[in-house]
């Protein structure tokens, strides 16, 4: 790497780079002189000079009415590194904010069955985070039937905060009227003319989707979803349904 690229390499153009050495190596001289030693043409060596100065690394006097120009001390190099590193740590995390929100890697996991239905529950348990439910439908405790009452418990004794939006029915209210023994679980209703197609859990950065079919009973599923974003969207999603729901 010859002395023009490694000046390139501090942020200098292949021009800027020619002057400055040029410069260092003549001393303070006129532009005529600088054209003829550098080669470049006159209509750009008043940029190039230009930018130079700009950077603190050119300055000029007039002398007899013509601008002779100066090369500054070389450690005004290590003025710009410090200065491009002062400017990039003030930038850097904003910039990394912006890069992790549009790099976050989605990961999706498919639970079967009944103890697949179980390791989304133990994995409630596990995260500890507030837990919302959005169109529960109450069919988890006959899926379930001797396991819920147990996490019910575990869950209150984890002190998980814990939100339900039921849809409306004769089994849902009955078992809203049971969860109310539990101080860390809330219910509240859908509006009756909101069909039951799926359930929706969101905790902690995850968002579980539960499909509500003839044989969800014996036959449950659910795809759990890591993700940040979708996560927190889908929790201002719940407040909101939240405020309007009794």
């Amino acid at each position: 790497m010859d002395i023009y690229q490694k000046l390139g390499s501090l942020g200098l153009s292949e021009r800027e780079s020619r002057v400055y050495f040029f410069l260092l190596e003549l001393g303070p001289t006129t532009t005529s002189r600088i054209i003829r030693k550098t080669g470049i043409a006159s209509s750009k060596i008043y940029d190039v000079l230009e930018k130079l100065e700009h950077k603190g690394l050119v300055t000029h006097i007039l002398k007899k009415g013509k601008k002779e120009f100066h090369p500054a001390s070389p450690n005004k190099l290590n003025t710009l590194l410090k200065e491009k590193e002062e400017i990039i740590s003030e930038i850097l995390p904003g910039l990394e904010k912006l890069y992790l929100k549009t790099t976050e890697e989605v990961q999706a996991e498919v639970h079967t069955g009944k103890e697949g239905i179980k390791a989304i529950f133990e994995d409630i348990l596990r995260e500890g985070k507030e837990w919302y439910a959005l169109g529960a439908s109450g069919k988890a405790v006959l899926t379930l039937p001797y396991y819920m009452p147990h996490f019910y418990r575990r869950l209150e004794q984890k002190k998980i905060n814990s939100k339900f939006l039921f849809v409306d029915s004769k089994n849902t209210r009955d078992q809203a009227k049971e969860l109310s023994r539990f101080k860390n679980v809330r219910s509240k209703f859908l509006p009756t003319e909101i069909r039951n197609l799926m359930v929706i859990f969101i905790y902690s950065e995850k968002v579980v989707v539960i499909p509500i079919t003839d044989t969800v009973e014996a036959l449950p599923l659910a795809i759990l979803i890591r993700s940040k974003e979708s996560a927190e969207s889908y929790k201002e999603y719940f407040n909101w349904i939240w405020k309007v729901c009794k």
